[in-house]
């Protein structure tokens, strides 16, 4: 087995080139671009009106930024509406409070 220097996956040794990004075995600088992982907030609320969990979730997707979001859900069980946004940050970005529930 052998790592790719650029992309850093493990190769089997009968492969002269990394499957994932087709660098030469040896060869290659490392990608030093962080990578992204996908997160979520919601909110959630049984006496929170539609209106409000909605008017939550957007301003905070607006905090995040439209190239960071990917979209917006809801749901609803009985009375307990749930709206929720997910978006991407960094794969080494701590967690923050708003990739946490909220209370």
């Amino acid at each position: 087995m052998w790592t790719c220097n650029r992309c850093g996956e493990t190769v089997e040794d009968q492969f002269d080139r990394c499957w994932k990004c087709s660098t030469p075995k040896g060869q290659g600088v490392p990608d030093t671009k962080p990578k992204r992982r996908m997160a979520y907030k919601y909110f959630r609320g049984t006496l929170a009106s539609w209106d409000e969990l909605f008017s939550d979730a957007a301003a905070f997707a607006t905090d995040v930024g439209p190239e960071q979001v990917l979209g917006v859900s809801h749901s609803c069980d009985e009375c307990d509406g749930v709206v929720t946004v997910w978006y991407w940050t960094t794969e080494n970005a701590a967690k923050t409070p708003r990739d946490q529930p909220e209370p």
